[in-house]
């Protein structure tokens, strides 16, 4: 079916205005049921402790329906002040997604860092189970992180704590070792599917971010969604979301989530990031997670590598031409007349 005169276009674009235009912030808080007050001004402070800046990345490499391989990394960076001192990766390796291998591929590690028997997964989706097991990576990393952390240090994950079912043990172990050495934990998403208003759903952050913008221009600031009438997910997991602007010279905000045991005076924790949240490298961001990204993220040519020195090992092993296209060649490629190795 061909647009008519662009008319589905048009209509397309006026829908995504009317989502993104905020017309005043008078309906938004009415909506929403925050208030002016609501926004608290946020003083940036530096400290002498270090930041831990947690991140993972997951990287496909072959993918023949019934499973898949992906590289997972994941580590963080560690800085004191403005200046990074280390990033360490706590894990590399490869992961073969396989509904019938998830027993032997997560618990193993849930038993060792977070003392947790047996993953009750009930997703069987390769993508989700490659997603699932970067996270459990992630915490690890967080777990180490706390290892080297001293109190009144702060550690922040590049994520959510908002995560399904099977993992929210080994996040509830992580709360507790945190608040047992007195350690700022926070998460910070990039993207988040807040939303609020009826009939259709209009993205929270951006919209708190505008209003935000007019209400204490020039100033980070801080907003909390406790008892809000925002679509905050799940809400299992012992903590509180947050909308955050970190840096008064930015017009970004972020979902930001604070275990029960810090949400309550939250402000110390974010005006440790805020201090180093203005680099014009990444203007609003957290520095810490901007360089750990950075150095954990798999770009194209490590995946590229990584997926020929496989099918090096496969062929090494005997395995034929045939066999190895049938396993590592997405069908798309030969639509697309693409190179598979």
């Amino acid at each position: 079916m061909q647009m008519d005169d662009y008319s589905r276009l048009s209509a397309v674009s006026e829908m995504i205005c009317d989502h993104i235009s905020l017309d005043g912030i008078d309906p938004f808080m009415q909506a929403t049921g925050i208030f002016r007050a609501d926004w608290q001004a946020i003083e940036p402070r530096e400290f002498e402790g270090e930041v831990f800046a947690v991140d993972g990345s997951n990287a496909p490499l072959c993918n023949w329906s019934t499973a898949s391989v992906n590289l997972i990394r994941a580590g963080y960076a560690v800085y004191r002040g403005r200046e990074w001192q280390r990033t360490v990766i706590t894990f590399e390796d490869l992961f073969m997604a396989d509904e019938k291998l998830i027993e032997s591929m997560f618990n193993p590690f849930l038993e060792e860092f977070f003392g947790l028997s047996g993953a009750a997964f009930k997703e069987s989706d390769l993508e989700r189970l490659s997603s699932y097991y970067r996270e459990m990576q992630e915490y690890i990393a967080i777990d180490d992180a706390l290892d080297h952390a001293k109190a009144g240090d702060l550690i922040l994950y590049d994520g959510s704590f908002e995560v399904f079912e099977p993992l929210r043990g080994a996040v509830a172990s992580i709360f507790t070792k945190a608040e047992n050495r007195g350690v700022d934990l926070l998460a910070v998403a990039k993207s988040s599917s807040l939303s609020w208003g009826e009939g259709i759903s209009l993205p929270f952050v951006p919209h708190a971010g505008l209003a935000g913008s007019l209400l204490l221009p020039g100033s980070a600031w801080y907003i909390s969604l406790k008892d809000k009438m925002v679509d905050a997910g799940q809400g299992r997991w012992n903590g509180e979301a947050f909308v955050v602007r970190f840096c008064g010279q930015s017009h970004h905000a972020f979902r930001v989530d604070a275990p029960a045991y810090l949400a309550p005076d939250i402000r110390p924790a974010l005006q440790k990031a805020a201090a180093y949240s203005c680099s014009a490298e990444c203007m609003g961001y957290p520095h810490a997670l901007f360089r750990a990204h950075r150095d954990i993220r798999i770009a194209e040519p490590e995946r590229a590598a990584a997926r020929r020195r496989l099918i090096a090992s496969l062929a090494e092993r005997g395995m034929s031409s045939l066999q190895i296209n049938m396993l590592m060649l997405d069908f798309h490629d030969i639509l697309e007349m693409r190179p598979s190795f």
